[in-house]
């Protein structure tokens, strides 16, 4: 796995991430719509992929995430 995709804890350990939430949280910060994903389809469990996506579309098209 990237070093890219790890999800770093609040006592600021690095894991892989377990939940759906984690894997957006860590996605999220990929620069590039490609690279995102590409991380969902090699990385997140298949079972979590679809939920991914969702929660990852509702995140990235909240207003505070649009370029100003």
């Amino acid at each position: 796995m990237s070093p890219d995709l790890l999800y770093t804890t609040p006592d600021g350990r690095q894991i892989t991430p377990t939940s759906a939430r984690q894997w957006v949280t860590v996605i999220l910060k990929l620069p590039t719509k490609a690279e995102r994903q590409a991380a969902i389809d090699g990385h997140v469990p298949e079972h979590l992929r679809e939920l991914v996506l969702t929660m990852g579309r509702i995140a990235w098209n909240q207003k505070a995430r649009r370029p100003k």
